[in-house]
Formats: C-alpha cells, structure tokens, sequence
C-alpha cells in the first residue's frame, strides 16, 4: 500500500506462509514481508483475504479488526475440465511415465506440501496391495526436496513413487483426469488450487483438513489428517475397489466447482471496491 492515501486503498492478502515456514525465504524478504504486509492490511480501508483461513491469520497476527476484512475465493480456470478421450489419457499419463492407474499430486516439492506423508502411505499400500495404483508428483523442485527423494529411494518406492518435474499447463486437465484422485496432503495454503482443478475435471479429491482447504473442498472430497498416513493409504485403497465411490466423489467435485466462478470473484471484489 503507498504512503499517500492510504485510506483509498483495497489490499488483497494471499497468505501468511511467511510467518509459518520461514525457512523458505531469506531474512531480507521475510522482514519485508512481514512489515510490508502488517502496514498494508492495517492501513488499508478494506482488506481481501483469499479465504477464512487467511482471514484469521491476519486477525490472530496482525490484530486486523473482521469487520475489516472481506473473503473473496478465487475462481476457477475453465481450461480445467473433464478430459473422456481414452487416446488423450493414455498419450499424456505415458508422456509422464504413467503405466495403469495412479494418484496424482501437483504442487512444488517442498516441506509444507507435506509429501512425506504420501511416500508413509504408499510404503504402506506396497504391504496391503497387490497392484498399488502409482502415485506421480507433478510440480517443479523447491527448497529442500532432497529428503524426499532420498526417503523414496532408501524404502526401494521409485517403481511406485515417480518425479514429473514441472508440467506442461496443457497438459493438467488430462493428467487431473486421467487420475484415480488428488492426493492434496499439504500442512498450509492460503486457498488450494489443485483442489479446485482436480474437482473441475472430476477427479476425487482426497486432501488435508488443514488451513484452507476445506474451504475449497467441502463436503465433495475426503478430508483426511494431514499426520495420519494409515488413513491415506486407506482412504487411496478404499477408492481404488470402490467404484461407486469415486462416481459419486466426481459428481459432487463437479457441482462443487462450479460454484467457484472468476465471474463471481470479479463482482465480490468490486463491491469491496465499491463501499
């Protein structure tokens, strides 16, 4: 927010991960962060938080009074949509090295993604399950993504666990689709977009009841603890013998979807603009 005029100012605040991973930024851009974002949210004459979860981080922190702060969610990019196509699937799940079914997760490797969890989980569906679905980890390496690899490694996961790097964006409707389901296992977001890309494209959902996904989510996914791995690997067996269950989880992740709407974000915000 500038120095003058700061009351005729509407500030959006995507999240607060700063204060809660503050390893994933230098000391310089964490105190700008941290002192740029507090005078922002406080001198501002409206606050947008892109979700409840942001919203209360910033009253719990930053001590910005609610009735301050407006929530308008993000809305969702129509590009992402079910891909029926059987050659498509197969074309992109091969591009990636994908054989047979598997879980997808898209997101940066790093420590708040809470991918170790998932590699716990499919060490487990190795012992419970004879054919495991594959588990394919979509997104670009961040800030230490070495234990990861290292932990799929050492426990022998690497025909079960594969490394995609970063995705082409053409490529995500198919590969969302084309997928068993999400596996979103992440400690903290401030709204959650894979979540709301896997659901456009009808694809299960099974994610972490932490900060803002459930917002984003709902009652259309499985909402799991994001420490539990035994629940994950039961939740990725249950799904894949079920397939009533993911008809039905892909249904209500379509209607639920379609709720969120750029159309929507776009009035919501001018109204805030508006007062």
């Amino acid at each position: 927010v500038p120095p003058v005029h700061p009351r005729r100012t509407v500030v959006t605040v995507h999240d607060l991960g700063y204060l809660y991973y503050p390893e994933a930024h230098t000391r310089f851009s964490r105190l700008y962060l941290h002192l740029s974002t507090m005078y922002s949210a406080r001198a501002a004459r409206r606050v947008i938080a892109i979700s409840e979860a942001t919203k209360r981080d910033l009253v719990e922190r930053y001590r910005i009074q609610p009735r301050k702060i407006r929530v308008v969610y993000h809305g969702r990019d129509e590009a992402f949509v079910p891909v029926l196509d059987p050659a498509v699937l197969q074309a992109t799940s091969a591009k990636y090295g994908i054989e047979g079914a598997y879980c997808l997760h898209v997101g940066t490797l790093q420590p708040r993604k809470n991918l170790g969890l998932l590699v716990d989980a499919w060490a487990m569906l190795r012992e419970r399950m004879q054919s495991p679905p594959k588990l394919l980890l979509a997104g670009k390496r961040g800030w230490l993504y070495e234990p990861l690899m290292r932990s799929v490694e050492e426990r022998e996961l690497g025909g079960l666990i594969r490394f995609a790097d970063y995705v082409d964006r053409p490529d995500l409707p198919a590969l969302y689709s084309g997928a068993l389901a999400l596996t979103f296992p992440s400690l903290y977001e401030g709204f959650g977009l894979p979540a709301l890309e896997a659901m456009s494209c009808g694809t299960p959902v099974i994610a972490s009841s932490a900060s803002s996904i459930p917002e984003v989510v709902g009652d259309a996914g499985l909402l799991l603890d994001p420490h539990d791995a035994a629940s994950w690997a039961g939740a990725v067996e249950r799904l894949a013998s079920d397939n009533g269950a993911r008809r039905d989880m892909s249904r209500r992740g379509l209607e639920r979807a379609a709720a969120f709407t750029w159309e929507r974000c776009a009035r919501e915000t001018y109204a805030v603009l508006a007062q």
